[in-house]
Formats: structure tokens, sequence, C-alpha cells
């Protein structure tokens, strides 16, 4: 559909074009700076109307402004770069304050002092490379250019860099994804509760739950990431966890550029632990096949007509960065497939006791009479021929290769390819009006050779974009404007390779007819089929598709009224999701997201053999897909703030601002989504159910469903078949959103910052945040009945699932979503200390608390009370609560969480050959849900589910130092080719995260649909760090946690039948932690005096010494409670770089 690439471009160019001819009167999150202090002479005393000139050392762009009657200037918004503050009056001499770094969203405070003198005569100050946060209440970090060129990061994705700041995990910080690696879980909030901007633009998708980026610009178009983690002002909303905002590079007056490419390959790589210990030498042998290239260029500088126009080369400015990724990796599977006797009905090597697909002997039954096949051998006149073509589907056994029951073996090439585009053009017309336009486009693609078992190789494409313009108006040296119009598209494309022909269902004599034989996406794409014991075929759910836009329209004034820097504004933001990749029904019985079907064949029934009942067409369950649907979600968002930055004295700041946001839920533009709702079910209309089998035999089978809104608006008709023909519109209730829209989301914050002395600091804040939710890619309310058709059949033949279908009806599955459905909010608080120490180096250390409300989560509102199926014998569906219905997945906003933590961080910006930084946390983070996709097991009480979040890490330490090595510093040949070496390295040490031992098994009773159960814990399963021991084999008598007491008692065991555990033992023990090693070696040789080219080498764990996996947490399996394996090898990566 158009609406995918072509329609939204458009649109998002008038758009911005709106933006830009607009005169907005609402507020954005600006990523500028602020620059402020007081002028004094020599003896302290302020020095009132001198005039201040800030100027951008490389665009020459000047501003200027007059000290108060204290003697105190602003100048704001001011973008990053480096600055040079210059202060003159009469009387005095002029003094000029150079190489000023100054960092996106921070304030920097600049203090002049001025010597008696003649105004011709000149003092230079150079800044100090250190620099205290005095002038801002909010805890944040930058990660500069300095850091981007001489750290590692696999990769090169500066999201990664994020975690250089303390209370970032989640992450490796040498990264190694693509960039649409999640963010980092900042101050014990979930990825998806932080937000990543590029220039303003929101950097983050509409669909899902994870906080997936659309992609990040290539670091060298990066100027710096500036990461705010707490207490940041008024003007910042969207999350309730952090802020990283990056900021791209823009020219200068000098032209500049750069030409390079990272190298990686397998043959530079040591093996991995894993594949050491293959017995297959061809594996053992080395590392799997491997090749990485990423090369680009980028170069920007002036626009001008030399003689004619902009001659001095500071109106017009222009950066173009491109970047392409090559990856060639090697994917394999190993897969349990059925011989060729068995396809032609000869089961007679089961017979053996020795056999390699079940413990002992196996028999197989004929379903007719109950007795055993002769030899078991089936007659070739009862075969089926869609079964056969099931097994036939499978590739045969992999001569000479068993792995465990696994028999079959493939390995090919998995390509990946990325390419980033940022173009930015800066216009300053005159020092009152600054324009900047800027542009990222970001595509990934990959395929996956194994998906579907081989059979549908997926071909994944994400050609994201996003735009921003930004226009600062200084209306007068106390009143600045700034607007910011941005847009973001989110787009993925899912489709399946088939040009192999290996899709085709007819390769194999698979030719059963449909249930829903119309508006097939590929008509002949196989089925799926789980053969319990065998690896079975997975035609998949593709091919798919979806779209994300958000436009965003923002304003900010700034009023400065003597020391007071009031400002405010308004947001206005239109998300969407263009939705044609929604499957809603798996969780029932025999449920598919494959619109050609799925079989299962199960062990116990017909045969007795799952494998024996596919070769005779006789499945357990059966279910499949009609057409599938298009819903384009939307929603609005309104936000506005007011903030005053107040500089009470010259040592004390404070911080008090409030943010008010309207969030809407999102609707369906064509009305086409279905939600349950309980206050519309009508017990008195509750189907009858046929009590063996759950089919509905009479009644309304949608009781309780609703679509919300009043009916069909004119743009749904020819989109949504059901709008024409109107057999629904009984359904239509309420709002077009469902939930409620709240209008009482107030945030206030406060921060403040106290000068203790030059060189310390203290500060405190704290306020409340409202996150924006997009739509959950769990809760599809536009797959809902009466939107997808789908059926479901039990006990049937393969060659025709349609005939048990005649007159039955399953209950249905169903998702839907809270009415009230709060937005997740937070409270959050913390204090800091801050002190400048010798060498250059600052140490900060603060204490950080939040607690998290109205978080999203799952419960399965249709669950059984516990117990009900120990004392019942009639079909698990006609039990429930809600007649007609299988399991109904409501998600809520009812989870809590909290966080603190002790974090330290010391840092040394790159001066005299040396920089480095440290980051620390301690901490701990608590929830009863830790995804939005998290269900409570037990529907009916939470409170056994709070314990440690899923990410929780206790302590983590982030070191990062580059060192220029003193050694042959002269000018001869010597020095120029053994001299100027740098070496750089950032290492990460982290505690493991925790984990709960459980399993899909029904202790309760309350039937499918609400996730894993709980075991109780009869005791302390903790080893002390010494006894815990890796196990090289499964039988190996070693442990990470204990399994059993010293009378060799279970310590974990069921929950009595027909109950939950009444423990809390969610997440009550820990997995091994992880260290990461990493070193980079590079020199730049210079060709000319502008000119030079950069050598780099880096390794990552360069000690090649792999890290424990996770232990087996199935009680059920004979490896319960061991690690049994590592991973982390050494890897290396080379680099050339020509700049001038």
């Amino acid at each position: 559909m158009s609406i995918f690439r072509t329609g939204q471009l458009r649109r998002a160019w008038l758009l911005a074009a709106t933006f830009a001819l607009s005169s907005a009167i609402l507020l954005g999150q600006s990523d500028n700076a602020s620059v402020s202090g007081f002028v004094r002479d020599s003896t302290g005393a302020s020095i009132p109307a001198v005039r201040v000139v800030l100027t951008n050392t490389a665009t020459g762009a000047e501003r200027e402004t007059k000290t108060g009657d204290n003697g105190y200037y602003i100048f704001t918004p001011v973008p990053s770069g480096v600055y040079t503050v210059s202060a003159e009056a009469t009387g005095f001499k002029k003094t000029n304050k150079t190489k000023n770094k100054i960092d996106s969203n921070m304030a920097a405070g600049i203090d002049l002092t001025l010597e008696v003198g003649d105004l011709s005569q000149s003092v230079e100050v150079t800044a100090s490379a250190t620099r205290i946060q005095t002038d801002t209440a909010a805890l944040g970090r930058v990660v500069d250019r300095a850091q981007f060129e001489s750290i590692q990061v696999t990769g090169r994705n500066p999201m990664y860099l994020a975690l250089l700041k303390p209370g970032v995990t989640g992450q490796s910080v040498t990264g190694g994804g693509f960039g649409m690696a999640n963010i980092a879980n900042i101050n014990g909030t979930r990825s998806s509760d932080s937000t990543v901007t590029t220039d303003g633009a929101v950097g983050l998708r509409t669909r899902g739950a994870d906080g997936t980026a659309i992609g990040a610009a290539d670091m060298d178009a990066v100027a710096e990431i500036q990461i705010l983690t707490s207490a940041f002002p008024a003007e910042y909303g969207r999350s309730i966890g952090g802020q990283v905002r990056i900021i791209t590079r823009s020219g200068g007056q000098q032209f500049h550029g750069s030409l390079y490419e990272y190298f990686r390959n397998s043959a530079l790589n040591a093996n991995t632990w894993d594949r050491n210990r293959n017995s297959n030498s061809s594996i053992s042998g080395g590392p799997s096949p491997f090749r990485y290239n990423q090369f680009g260029y980028n170069v920007n500088g002036p626009v001008y007509l030399p003689g004619k126009w902009n001659t001095d080369k500071s109106k017009l400015f222009f950066l173009f960065s491109q970047e392409y990724v090559r990856q060639r990796s090697t994917a394999s599977t190993t897969q349990t497939v059925a011989t060729a006797a068995m396809r032609n009905g000869d089961f007679s090597e089961l017979l053996n006791p020795a056999n390699t697909f079940y413990t002992g002997a196996r028999t197989i039954n004929d379903p007719t009479t109950n007795s055993p096949f002769a030899g078991n051998l089936i007659p070739k006149s009862r075969l089926s021929a869609n079964g056969v073509g099931i097994l036939s589907a499978s590739q045969l056994p992999t001569p000479g290769f068993l792995s465990g029951s696994n028999n079959y073996y493939s390995a090919t090439g998995a390509p990946t390819n990325q390419r980033k585009e940022t173009y930015s053009i800066d216009y300053n017309p005159s020092s009152s009006h600054q324009l900047r336009f800027r542009s990222m486009v970001y595509s990934y693609w990959d395929y996956s050779p194994f998906d579907g078992s081989g059979h549908t190789p997926r071909i994944f494409d994400r050609p994201n974009k996003s735009f921003s313009l930004n226009y600062i108006w200084t209306v007068s040296p106390t009143m600045v404007n700034e607007m910011l119009a941005t847009t973001s598209v989110d787009q993925v494309f899912i489709g399946i390779d088939t040009s192999t022909g290996v899709f085709d269902r007819t390769k194999y004599g698979i030719n059963y007819p449909y249930i829903f034989p119309d508006r097939k996406e590929i008509t002949n794409k196989i089925p799926t089929a789980a053969i319990a014991g065998f690896t079975g075929i997975n035609g998949g759910p593709y091919p798919a598709k979806s779209a994300g836009p958000i436009y965003m329209l923002s304003d900010n004034f700034t009023i400065i009224k003597n020391t007071h820097t009031i400002k405010f504004g308004g947001l206005y933001e239109r998300a969407g999701q263009n939705d044609f990749d929604q499957i809603n029904v798996t969780g029932v019985p025999g449920g598919t997201n494959n619109q050609n079907g799925r079989f299962e064949f199960n062990d116990g029934s017909f045969t007795g053999l799952a494998v024996a009942n596919a070769a005779m067409g006789l499945f357990s369950n059966y279910a499949e897909l009609g057409a599938r649907p298009y819903t384009p979600y939307r929603s609005h968002m309104f936000e506005w703030f007011a903030q005053d930055s107040w500089k009470v004295t010259d040592k004390l700041r404070l911080e008090i601002g409030l943010r008010h946001s309207i969030i809407q839920p999102y609707y369906s533009q064509w009305r086409n989504m279905a939600v349950f709702d309980p206050a519309s079910y009508d017990v008195s209309k509750a189907v009858v159910q046929d009590p063996k089998t759950g089919a509905i035999l009479s009644g309304n089978y949608l009781n309780g469903m609703i679509i919300p809104g009043d009916g069909w608006p004119d743009s749904a008709k020819g989109r949504v078949p059901i709008a024409t023909s109107g057999e629904y519109n009984s359904l239509f209730k309420g709002n077009k959103e469902y939930s409620k829209i709240h209008y009482a989301d107030f945030q206030p914050r406060l921060g403040i910052a106290y000068t203790v002395t030059p060189k310390m600091v203290v500060r405190a804040g704290g306020g409340r945040f409202y996150t924006r939710t997009g739509v959950s890619d769990s809760v599809f309310l536009g797959a809902n009945a009466p939107f997808q058709p789908n059926a479901s059949v039990a006990n049937g033949s393969v060659d025709n699932p349609g005939a048990a279908a005649a007159n039955a009806r399953l209950p249905l599955f169903v998702t839907t979503q809270d009415p009230i459905f709060r937005m997740p909010s937070a409270w959050s608080w913390n204090t800091a200390v801050e002190r400048e120490l010798p060498w250059a180096t600052t140490l900060e250390v603060s204490y950080v608390g939040r607690r998290g409300i109205h978080l999203q989560r799952e419960r399965n509102i249709n669950q059984l009370m516990p117990g009900t199926l120990q004392n019942s014998t009639a079909y698990v569906d006609t039990l429930r609560p809600y007649k007609g219905y299988a399991t109904i997945r409501v998600t809520n906003n009812e989870a809590s969480s909290t966080y603190n933590a002790l974090q330290v961080s010391v840092n040394r910006r790159f001066s005299k050959g040396l920089s480095y930084g440290l980051a620390y946390t301690y901490g701990k983070s608590t929830d009863d849900a830790s995804g939005s996709r998290t269900i409570l097991p037990n529907a009916y009480d939470a409170s056994t589910f709070w314990g440690p979040s899923d990410f929780d890490v206790r302590q983590m330490l982030v070191v990062n130092f580059i060192y220029e090595l003193p050694v042959f510093r002269n000018n001869n040949l010597s020095g120029k080719l053994l001299g100027g070496w740098q070496l750089s390295s950032v290492n990460q040490f982290q505690t493991g995260n925790p984990f709960t031992v459980s399993t899909s098994q029904d202790v309760a009773g309350v039937g499918t649909g609400s996730g894993n159960q709980i075991w109780d814990i009869k005791g302390d399963a903790k080893m002390d760090s010494g006894d815990q021991k890796f196990a090289y084999w499964t039988g190996a008598n070693a442990y990470w946690f204990r399994t059993t007491a010293a009378d060799g008692t279970a310590l974990f065991q069921r929950a009595a039948a027909g109950t939950f555990t009444t423990q809390n033992n969610r997440n009550k023990y820990y997995r091994p932690g992880s260290q990461s090693w990493n070193v980079a070696l590079f020199k730049a040789f210079s060709i000319t005096e502008q000119q030079r080219v950069q050598f780099r080498a880096e390794m990552y764990n360069f000690p090649n010494h792999p890290n424990w996996d996770a232990p087996v947490t199935d009680p059920t399996n004979s490896a319960f409670g061991k690690v049994t394996t590592k991973s982390s090898n050494r890897t290396m990566q080379l680099s050339l770089r020509y700049s001038f």
C-alpha cells in the first residue's frame, strides 16, 4: 500500500513545510544549552552594562548581550560547540575566554574577571578542561567526539556509549548491534520507558514494547550524546526513564571530511568455547565464517560564492555523511527429521530399544483397532498424501551426523546490510535568526535462511527516516523563541524468499483445501506442522508490514528577567501505527500465526506417536486464518510547560517547573479494532458449549465484544470488508479510543544547585514524569473478532481439515485493553555532590531514587479459579468465567516499581594526552512486572509476584581511558613512525540478572494462558561464591545453586495441587556476572598539515575470557542448577581512515 512509503513521505514533507511557515505557540524539548555567568572586577564587585559576546569558533556566528545590575548575563538557547566568551566595558581591558566546550542540554557557568586598563588592551584566558556543573540540578553526562573517535564500539552505534554514565545498565558498552538496538535500562526503568531523540526527532518505534530505536546516525555524523537520567527540567517529557539525546554535527567555516573502513574477519578471531568443544574438527578447528565491512565518508563546510555572497563564510553550512555495513555471517540449524523409511510408513527402526529418537522401543497402533501395526509398518493404502507431504517437506537426515536425536545439520550464509545517511544544513541569515535542517535515513536489511525451519527464509527490510527543522529567533537580548518541527517514520517490510521454491506446498504434494480459501497473501505457502519429538515445518506469519509515523511540533519562548530565566511553551505530537502484522490467536489450543494453517500432531493419540500420526494425516489440532486485517492506529498528545531557572545568588540556583500532558489512547482511524468489554458481557446470554470439546453450540459468540466508536467513518469504506455489510454495526459502543483520556497528568519539577566552593557543588532535585506508550505488539485489537476470521479444529484429517470444522466454532482468544488505562508515571528524586579534583578530574557521588506507578502488564481475566481443573473433568473452556472465550489477555497499568542506587562518576576530559572515566552503580530495582508483555501467573493475586526486576543488576562498573603513549616524542623519522600512538580501553564488569524457577505445567489447575507457574522453595538455594562451579558435562557434580538440601530433600518443589505458590520466589536468585575487556591501539600519520591517515586496531575481550552463561532453571531438566555453557570470544577489528 502506498501509505507505507510514498504517502507518508509526502505527508512528512508537507507537514514539515507547514511547521516552517507557522508561528507556533507551543513547546519543545530543546537540545540546546545555555551559557551564563557573572562579570566582576578584580575585587569581586559586579560590573553592570558589560558588553558580552558569544562566538562560535567553528562558524564565526556571534551573539551579544549585556550584564544586568548585578553583573549577570545569560545566552540561551546555545547549540553545542566550542565558543569564545568576550567581555568589554569602559575602563577595563577586554577579556576573551577561549575554548569553552559547551555541551547540549546543559547550563554552562562561565564567570569573567575584568582588569582595569584600556579597552584597546586585551586579556586572553583559556577555559579549563575541567568544569563542574554549577548551574543545573539535572543529573546527566555528555559523551563527546573525543570519546567517539577513541573509544571502541563494535558496530559504531553511538547509543551504546550511554553506558558510560552510572545508572545505565542492560547492554554491553562495546555494543555489536546495529542501529535498531534497544535502549538500556536507565535508573531502574524498562527500556521502553526512556526516550531517544536525534536532533529532537523521536527515535523510537510506535510499535512494540521494548524501546527499539528506529536507527541511529553514524558516529562520524554525531557531535555528542547527552544522557539525562534524573531531575531534568519541565521542558523534557515523554518518558519516566532517561533521555538519550543524539546531536548531529554541523559544518563550519573550513572544509573537513573523512573516508574510512572498519574491517572484521573470522580469521582474526578466536574460536568460541562451544565450538572448541565440538567433536567435529571442521567446527572445533576455528571460528564460524564471518566477514564485516563498515565503510563510509563524510564532508562538511561552508556554502558561499567567492567574492559575491557569504564571502566571510558565516551564513550557510552543510554536512553530508554516509555509511554502509556489509556483514556476511554463517547461520546453522540442527533438526530432528523423519527418515526416508518413515516417510514411506516404515517405522520398524523404532522397535530397536537403541533408536535415536526415543528412550526405548516404540510401537505404533492402528487407530481403528488400537492394535499394533505388524512390524511397525503402516500399509501404503493407509498413508495420507498430505501427511506424507508434510514429512517430506523436511530435509532428509544428514549422512554421518547425529547429535542426540538431531540427525540433520546445515549451514549457509546469512547476509546483513545497513546504510546510514545524515544531512544537515545550517543557515544564519543574521545574528538574530538561526535555521537548522537535519535529515537521517536509516536502512537495514537482513536475510535469515533458517526462518521457518528453512522453508520460508525471512527477508527483513527497514527503510526508516527522520527529519527535524529548528528555528531560533533572538527577539532581543532578553527574549528568545525556539521552534522545532520533526518527523520520524519507522517502516518494516518482512517477506519470504520465494526464489528457491522451498516455500511452495505443492512441491511436496500438499494440496488440502483451505477453510478460508480467499485472500491468502501467498496461496501455496507451506503450513506449519508441530510434530512432537521432531522439528516439523513452519510456514510462519510472513509476509507482513507495518509503519509508524510520528509528527511533532513544538515551541519554546524564553524571557530573561534579571537572574530569572523563564521558559514556557508546548508540544503537539501525532503518532500512528499502520499495521498489517497482527496475529492474535496463538494462545488458542491449535491456534496459528500462519494464514495457511497450522497442524499439531501429538504423542498419545491415534497411533500413539506424533510422527506416525503425521504419516497417516491424523492431527490433534488444526487452525487457520482468513483475510488478515490492516489497522491504522492513531494517537495525539498535547503538552505544555513552564519553568523558571532562578540564579538566587551567585552560589544558589533554583529550578521550578510544571509540565502537563494530555495523551490520547490509540484508536483505529477506520474503527476496525475490537475489545472485550466486561461491562458489556451479558451472563444471561452466555453461549452454550459442548462439555467435551468446548465448541460453541448456540448463542452470541461475540457476547461482550464491542467496536469502540459510534459508526464507520467514510475512510473505512472499501478498506474494511464488514464496514459495507453492516452486519456488526450493533457492536459499536463508547468513544473511539475505548480507554479513558486523562486530563490531570500534571508533573511538578524542582531542582536545586548550590555551589559550596568554586570546586564543589551540591545538587538535589525531583519530580513526576509520564511515559508516552506505543502500540503494544502483544495486544492487537485490530486482529480481534470479527476483523480477523479464524477457525480451530480438533481431531481431523490433514487431507480435508475443514470437514471436521462443519458447524463447529471454538472459543475465541482475545487480547484487550483496560478502559481506565492510565499512562505509566514515576516519581524520581536525587541528591548529588560534584567535586573538582586535581589532575583535571571531577568526581560526582549521587543517590537516585525512583517509584514507578501505573506500569503496563497483562492479566488473563478469563483464568479459572485455582483448583478448578483438579475437581472437574469438563473441557477447560466451558468452565471459564466468560463463556465462549478461551484466554482474555487484558493489558492494563497496574504494576509498580522501586529503584534506589548509589552512583559514582569520575571523569577527566582529554588533556595533556590523557582522559579517563569511571561509572559505578550499586543499586536495586524491584517490581511486579518488568515488561508490558509480562503476564501475571495468578490473575487473582499479584502480591507474590513482587521481586527484583528482570533487568536488575546490583553492581556495574565501566572504566574507560584514552592515553597518548609517551614514547618517541621527537620530530625525526623514528618519532614520526613510532611516536604519537594512542591507547584506549573500555572495560565493563557487572553482576548477573535474576532468574525464576518455574515451569509451564498447570499445577494450579487454572488452564492455559497465564504463563509459567512459580515453584516453592524449601530452603536456601544460594551457594557461596567459592562453592559455585562450572559443569563441564551434564553429569558433573558442579552447581551454580543448590537443588537439594543436605538430607537430599529437593529445595524446589511444585506448589500443592490446585494452588499457586504463596512465597515471593520471583527472581530470587542471580545468574553469573560478566566482564568485558577491550582495548584499541591507533595512530594518525600526517600527510600534510591538513591531511592525515589513521590506522586503528581494536580487540574485544582481548584476554579471550569466556563468561559463564545462565544456569539451567528448568527443574525437570537433568542439568537443573548447573551452568553448562560459556560465551564471548576474542574478536578483532582493523580500520583505516583518511581525514582532511
